[in-house]
């Protein structure tokens, strides 16, 4: 198993774990911090897959989502 599947898989399996962990038990305190952890590994996952190729503007918009989702969610999960 190559470096890169094995981080792909793991990297699945953590947004799968944390998403299914975060929206059943939602109410509590680390239910909301496993969404945040899921929002950074779907990110993680996004930019590894498919930012080698991509264009100055794709990056661009790539950080700028990144960065409004992440604060929303971290507003969400620590300041809601």
């Amino acid at each position: 198993m190559k470096t890169w599947s094995f981080r792909l898989i793991y990297r699945i399996v953590l947004i799968i774990f944390a998403l299914f962990y975060g929206i059943s038990a939602y109410p509590g305190g680390w239910s909301r911090f496993a969404l945040l952890v899921a929002v950074i590994a779907i990110f993680m996952t996004i930019e590894d897959l498919f930012m080698k190729e991509a264009e100055k503007k794709q990056r661009t918009i790539f950080v700028v989502l990144f960065a409004l989702v992440f604060f929303v969610t971290f507003f969400f999960v620590f300041l809601a």
